[in-house]
């Protein structure tokens, strides 16, 4: 064959070494379990207490009912009584001697005890679930055997070794092999006999009588440590030893093995990978190609560990989890082919992997996947698949609790008919939270009915969808009271008569909606009492599409973000209250925009505190940030407002700098001339100050100054003196009281700024020109701050600016400005750590450290710091946090900050000193 070129085509045989655990049979109904054996003795017996089993036999724990336990437990906890008696002393003691034959006895009795309950159980199994093949000696199950475990039984090439002593798998060979009719019965005959002939019991089993119980000291190195005579005798490799039918079959795992050395796929099926069998089994997994481990709910995890801290990590590239078949299939099948299972996969949270021996894949409403789903994704192709599911789980009263539903493609108009009147889907409505739609059409009478029913729902999108038409052309959102997220995207209405367009509104006076998304769409409206009945909505995103007709006129007084794109249409009449982040619009059609058009100050609030982003993309007409007009008060304690037209941006200070008489920066002013910046912003350019004003501005800071200190509650007294006194500032000045702007008294600030005054430097900051000039060194410098018992955090500092004025040649004016920029840098870096520490505003941090001065009671601003924490955050970092604890402890570490740090910084940046 080679001498012509052609390849011989042999199909390389898969060989599968099966290793069967106690779960098989527990999964087939038998009740074998380790605690099964405990209640069977409880009631044999009819012990009460858990003294009375220890009593009974020693290898019982002396308290049990508050354990999970399983075989390997109980092989564990043999090993350790075994091993306790050893470690007593390094020679045999005719005490120690006695108790470890008192050992090897209780197992003796433990053995007899679970052989004559195992035979009674099994034998109650058998007649429950099998019957006689007619003319045969064979069984047949009264139900079907799963495909998988068929193909898996008739492979030739698949080995079992069977932990169990139950001959389940003789019983399932004999259901899948034999065939009664005439022509066959001597061929099915022989083939069950040969298939059982791949079935090892290595532990023995109830037909042979041969069961074993005991640990597995042999398979490991610390045998050395086990020196009493007989302590091994329950060892289960010198018991196999002496028993010739487990030897025989040991002998023949062990050739198979060999045989299949380096060149198999291993099944692990209801073993729990623990205990005694453990150091056998691991040369399998090392060997093997590939380790298929099927699992029940989460019990891999356990698995996983175990092997990888007896294995090493590697060992985890060959595994692949396979959830737990059902053995025999009592209910009718939801899934009978691994296509069909991959139309519903991406919802279910456990998952099959593709392979050839799973593509009968039979499942039914009972298997355990089925209980978990949280979420549903119907399309056209599995929606059949998924409505019967759900019946079946009805029916069969699997509670599921279904919180997200996705229908997502075409759906035709008879699946959309089958699933509106499916009776056990509309049951799931009432549990649903999340509802999407995506490229598909819409019954609206269903839409209408989730809105109604769904009265769990707070989140509905439509994306790309049609709302097909059956005479409803309005729809009222309000009805779901739960609803806090609205988004209709890039949707259709289609109606008989063009001319028809589809409304959703909210006919109740309050909706709950707090996220609002309407983009693009075709004959889809809003009403405006969608906006105006929303009383907690924070955030909107409108798109109009070349096709809107329609106006929308509304005032959004909690808004905090806002995105509208007319690009297609005139600019809404929608404004924003005192709480608005951000605002983005593109497509703007006007040639200025004045934020007092957009930004309306509520009566009982001051200025736009929360401000931080301005964005325009693509304007019509405006080109340049002097097209902006800000007339409104914005954060005067806020550095990080941002202006952004298409690609270009600036900061708020430099749109003060270059478009404003006047600039503000928080960090270079006290706490007066930030109120005295804030009265000035506010005047037209033509207005002016005159000295009574600022006599009058100089009371009322006194006034205020007081107020400043004043809890979170008692901030409306607060701001209506504000108020007061600013409207009183703006009001017609008498003829007497007018000045020339020449004439108007300049604030320091604006002296520095402009440089039109001397500056009366620091003592500190002469002597840092001092050291510019070479005048004095740095160990001088350096005296003079300690004798002003300057803190180390400010000396650190000024190693850095002395550092840095060694390597330029800085003017005095620059040395100046290097020295504030370093101090400023410093405090915004303790901000913005201790708000990263303890989850707070930065800017609430800030403006309680420009008013704070060395010992103040209370600290100021601080009911505003607590109510911006965000306690959720802190804790998973710090998961012993109590939430009650939480605001003392952050409100002591930052007065701790104040007194370290922030006052030292404060005294270096305060201009009259």
């Amino acid at each position: 064959m080679e001498e012509l070129g052609i390849e011989e085509t042999i199909p390389k045989k898969e060989h599968k070494i099966v290793v069967v655990g106690n779960g098989l049979d527990i999964s087939l109904g038998l009740k074998t379990s380790y605690q099964h054996f405990i209640d069977y003795i409880k009631d044999r017996h009819h012990f009460s207490e858990d003294l009375e089993l220890y009593e009974y036999n020693r290898l019982f724990l002396r308290k049990y009912e508050d354990f999970n336990l399983n075989w390997s437990d109980f092989e564990s906890l043999y090993e350790e009584t075994v091993r306790k008696v050893n470690n007593r002393a390094q020679h045999e003691d005719l005490q120690d001697s006695f108790e470890i034959t008192g050992i090897n006895d209780a197992i003796t009795a433990l053995e007899k005890d679970f052989y004559d309950y195992v035979c009674d159980e099994y034998q109650k199994w058998l007649q429950q679930n099998t019957v006689p093949q007619y003319g045969s000696e064979f069984k047949k199950f009264s139900k079907k055997v799963n495909p998988f475990i068929q193909k898996l039984m008739k492979d030739e090439d698949a080995f079992f070794i069977n932990f169990n002593y139950t001959d389940t798998l003789e019983d399932l060979c004999e259901d899948i092999l034999y065939n009664g009719s005439e022509d066959k019965i001597q061929l099915s005959t022989k083939q069950v006999r040969k298939a059982k002939e791949r079935i090892a019991h290595i532990h023995g089993s109830i037909e042979d009588e041969n069961i074993l119980f005991g640990g597995g000291f042999a398979d490991r190195e610390d045998t050395r440590r086990i020196h009493y005579s007989k302590s091994l005798l329950n060892d289960k490799l010198f018991r196999i030893k002496d028993n010739d039918k487990l030897n025989t079959t040991r002998k023949n795992i062990m050739d198979e093995l060999e045989k299949k050395k380096e060149n198999f796929d291993l099944y692990i099926i209801g073993h729990s990978l623990q205990g005694s069998d453990f150091p056998f089994l691991s040369k399998m997994l090392l060997d093997a190609k590939r380790v298929f481990i099927f699992y029940y709910e989460a019990d891999y995890t356990t698995k996983m560990e175990e092997l990888i801290r007896e294995l090493g990590s590697s060992i985890v590239e060959k595994i692949v989890l396979v959830p737990f078949l059902e053995i025999l299939l009592e209910n009718q099948l939801v899934i009978d082919n691994y296509d069909a299972y991959e139309t519903i996969e991406p919802f279910l949270k456990n998952k099959f992997p593709k392979e050839k021996i799973l593509e009968d894949l039979a499942l039914t409403a009972g298997h355990f996947i089925f209980k978990h789903i949280t979420e549903l994704t119907i399309t056209s192709e599995n929606v059949e698949t998924v409505l019967n599911l759900i019946e079946k789980l009805q029916e069969n009263r699997i509670p599921i609790r279904i919180k997200k539903v996705c229908f997502s493609g075409t759906l035709k108009e008879e699946y959309l008919n089958r699933i509106k009147n499916s009776k056990a889907f509309m049951n799931l409505l009432s549990s649903i939270e999340k509802a999407y739609f995506k490229n598909t059409g819409i019954d609206i009478e269903f839409l209408e009915n989730l809105f109604q029913d769904a009265d769990n729902m707070i989140y509905m999108s439509l994306d790309h969808c049609t709302l097909l038409n059956n005479g409803l052309t309005e729809l009222d959102i309000s009805v779901c009271e739960s609803l806090v997220r609205l988004e209709i995207i890039d949707s259709t209405f289609n109606p008989e008569n063009k001319n028809e367009n589809f409304i959703f509104n909210s006919a109740k006076l309050v909706n709950n909606i707090e996220k609002l998304v309407i983009e693009k769409n075709t004959n889809i409206f809003i009403k405006n009492s969608i906006l105006e009945n929303a009383k907690n909505l924070l955030e909107v995103s409108i798109v109009f599409s070349d096709t809107d007709t329609y106006n929308i006129e509304a005032h959004l007084e909690n808004v905090e973000i806002l995105r509208i794109d007319c690009s297609t249409t005139d600019f809404p009449a929608v404004t924003v209250g005192n709480y608005i982040k951000e605002i983005t619009i593109t497509g703007y059609p006007d040639d200025r925009l004045q934020f007092s058009s957009i930004m309306k100050s509520e009566e009982s609030s001051l200025g736009f505190p929360q401000f931080q982003l301005l964005q325009l993309n693509s304007p019509d007409n405006i080109r340049s940030f002097g097209e902006l007009e800000i007339d409104v008060l914005l954060d005067v304690f806020s550095t990080n407002i941002k202006l952004i037209i298409d690609e270009e941006s600036i900061s708020i200070m430099e749109y003060y700098k270059k478009y404003k008489s006047a600039a503000v920066d928080p960090f270079l002013i006290t706490t007066k001339e930030i109120m005295e910046k804030t009265f000035t912003s506010i005047l037209k350019p033509e207005e002016t100050l005159s000295q009574e004003t600022v006599t009058d501005f100089e009371e009322w800071y006194d006034d205020l100054s007081s107020k400043l200190n004043h809890t979170h509650e008692d901030k409306e007294p607060l701001l209506s003196l504000i108020r007061e006194r600013l409207s009183h500032s703006k009001s017609p000045k008498k003829e007497s009281q007018k000045t020339t702007n020449e004439d108007a008294p300049k604030s320091d600030f604006d002296s520095l700024v402009n440089n039109e005054q001397h500056i009366d430097y620091t003592r500190t900051e002469k002597l840092l020109f001092d050291y510019a000039g070479a005048k004095i060194n740095s160990e001088a410098f350096m005296n003079f701050l300690r004798d002003k018992n300057k803190s180390q955090v400010v000396i650190d500092i000024y190693k850095q600016i002395l550092h840095l004025i060694e390597h330029q040649e800085l003017t005095e004016a620059e040395i100046f400005q290097l020295k504030e920029q370093q101090f400023k840098h410093i405090r915004a870096e303790i901000f913005n750590q201790f708000s990263e520490k303890w989850f707070v505003s930065s800017d609430d941090l800030m403006l309680s450290a420009v008013q704070y001065k060395k010992g103040m009671e209370p600290i100021p601003a601080i009911g505003s710091i607590i109510d911006s924490r965000d306690f959720n955050k802190y804790k998973k970092i710090h998961p012993d946090a109590k939430k009650f604890k939480y605001p003392q402890q952050m409100k002591q570490a930052w007065q701790k900050v104040l007194e370290e740090q922030i006052v030292p910084l404060n005294e270096e940046l305060t201009y009259l000193m």
